[in-house]
């Protein structure tokens, strides 16, 4: 059973059963982003969640026109909610929410202590982030991580792993640069690459497990490094991140798996480790500037 405010548990506030969810593990604890999603009008008051160190952060699918909200039982002033826009719940506030209207959200799980873990890095340590309270803000990096993730919600068994990490770990990374009261904190430090046997031990491993994916904390343990400085060292020394690397191997190979025309397109999409046809088409098409289909009526077919 999940110990923090996600998955099921979120889920049981909501009085929604096993919604989609997804997770990177930092090295002091996971990060999650849950999908909720209720059809039905009149949904009432979410139960109360057990108060913990740790943050919410609604991102808000659909808008609502009327809601309210409390922490510490107390009513916070709140206005019409548009698409699009964040909100920041403190679980030690033991917030609690009501509306009578249909909703959809992506709720980011994020402890404080997984926010201080970016300060062994170099940055200074933070653990509180400052919201202007009860405001729903239009941050254009949290909408764009959360519509990125929305596919991968939709198919979470076949969810490459890695683009997972790195979407969780940026978040974790945009809300200390921008909401963690440190004035020109610069998280993405300058950094030496990887050692050439740090570099060949973490393509070795993505290589192995091409379709699934590695973890981004079993990448950096195989290293001996925190996550985000195996990450920038890795895009020092290879000039893209363990994530665009992976995709330019899974291309390499779809191209030779489609020398075999008894196979269909979708099938390849996922032998490769794409979520689906239309994934692999848009990657496919970004790294050889045509699309699938069309690349492979122009490939040679093999002699009988």
């Amino acid at each position: 059973m999940a110990r923090g405010a996600y998955g099921e548990r979120l889920g049981r506030s909501f009085n929604l059963e096993t919604p989609p969810t997804l997770s990177s593990k930092a090295e002091r604890g996971n990060i999650v982003v849950t999908e909720l999603l209720c059809e039905q009008p009149d949904f009432g008051f979410t139960e109360p969640i057990a108060a913990e160190s740790a943050y919410l952060i609604g991102l808000q699918m659909r808008g609502i026109a009327r809601h309210e909200l409390w922490e510490d039982g107390h009513s916070i002033p709140v206005k019409p909610i548009s698409a699009g826009t964040t909100h920041l719940y403190d679980l030690e506030c033991s917030p609690v929410c009501y509306t009578d209207q249909p909703f959809h959200d992506l709720f980011f799980y994020i402890p404080r202590e997984a926010l201080a873990e970016l300060g062994e890095d170099g940055a200074p340590s933070v653990r509180d982030l400052r919201w202007p309270r009860g405001a729903f803000l239009g941050d254009e990096v949290i909408r764009h991580i959360g519509y990125a993730l929305l596919p991968a919600l939709d198919a979470q068994q076949h969810t490459n792993q890695t683009f997972v990490d790195h979407m969780l770990l940026a978040l974790r990374s945009h809300l200390v640069a921008t909401y963690g009261g440190i004035q020109a904190v610069k998280i993405l430090r300058s950094c030496s690459g990887l050692a050439p046997w740090q570099e060949h031990r973490t393509k070795e491993l993505m290589r192995t497990r091409l379709a699934d994916g590695v973890p981004l904390v079993e990448l950096a343990r195989a290293c001996d490094l925190s996550p985000s400085t195996f990450v920038r060292a890795f895009k020092r020394s290879t000039g893209m991140s363990p994530h665009q690397w992976l995709l330019a191997r899974r291309v390499d190979r779809a191209v030779e798996l489609m020398r075999d025309h008894s196979r269909s397109l979708a099938d390849i999409a996922l032998a490769c480790g794409f979520a689906d046809q239309s994934h692999f088409t848009r990657v496919f098409t970004a790294h050889m500037g045509v699309r699938p289909g069309v690349y492979r009526v122009n490939m040679p077919r093999p002699r009988s």
